[in-house]
């Protein structure tokens, strides 16, 4: 299933990487506070799109 589906399992897989690096950097420079509350949000919009996708 994943060979056929190539291309989407690389940019799923490189948006992941991107993701943690980025994430990993901003845990230094914002706080806990602000960043959990935000990636939570960002989860729940996510959930959101994928239960609205027909």
């Amino acid at each position: 299933m994943l060979g056929t589906n190539r291309r989407f399992t690389a940019v799923m897989a490189a948006g992941s990487v991107a993701g943690t690096v980025l994430g990993g950097l901003l845990l230094g420079v914002f706080s806990d506070l602000v960043l959990i509350p935000a990636l939570a949000v960002i989860l729940l919009i996510s959930a959101v799109k994928l239960a609205r996708h027909d």
